[in-house]
């Protein structure tokens, strides 16, 4: 497996060893284990939260994997394999137009996501207004990150050093994403009642 990997041109390290990536680890972590938090907190059972604890879960794994994704860089992995297959079907010097393709597609998917997921959820989003914000925020982090590493940016003529491609922009969007999620977990496990006891 390391040897398939390493012929790809990628293996796995820390891609961001420091203060700033690992800040971003850890507000991830933390955003992640207060979403955890809040979906086992037990409160009063109604129709809006019967599903709320499914969601907190989701959120607190998607958290997980932004935060190991910010060490591990998997989607470089992606990248290289993507490269392996130009080159295998002939169409090395249209790879760029693939890329074009990709994140386009790629940010239509992400947005109707996120459209489908606040209208199945409506009154839990209705109720956790934080936790929609920090959705919106990470997804146009996500966008923003794939769009750069498809050099999207690039092909439309902007400078590789405009703000969108400032680490310090994607670290605002990071922990203000991660800062939305855990302060709304929190607020929700304190309004369900952390302690209250079980009704019999």
């Amino acid at each position: 497996m390391s040897s398939w990997l390493a012929d790809l041109g990628w293996q796995p390290r820390w891609d961001n060893p420091d203060l700033r990536g690992w800040s971003v680890v850890a507000a991830y972590l933390m955003a992640a284990g207060f979403c955890a938090r809040a979906a086992l907190a037990r409160g009063k059972m109604g129709a809006e939260h019967e599903r709320a604890p499914v969601i907190w879960f989701l959120l607190a794994l998607g958290l997980l994997f932004l935060g190991i994704n910010k060490q591990l860089n998997l989607q470089t992995l992606l990248i290289a394999l993507g490269r392996r297959a130009a080159q295998a079907g002939g169409w090395q010097e249209k790879r760029r137009l693939a890329q074009l393709v990709f994140s386009a597609v790629f940010t239509v998917a992400g947005l109707a996501s996120l459209w489908l997921l606040r209208a199945g959820f409506r009154l839990f989003f209705a109720r956790n207004p934080g936790a929609l914000a920090g959705l919106v925020v990470l997804l146009l982090f996500v966008l923003i990150r794939a769009a750069s590493v498809n050099h999207v940016f690039e092909w439309a003529g902007l400078q590789k050093d405009a703000a969108h491609d400032d680490k310090r922009w994607t670290w605002v969007l990071e922990i203000g994403g991660s800062a939305c999620l855990a302060l709304a977990a929190i607020k929700a496990r304190r309004e369900n009642g952390r302690d209250r006891p079980r009704q019999f």
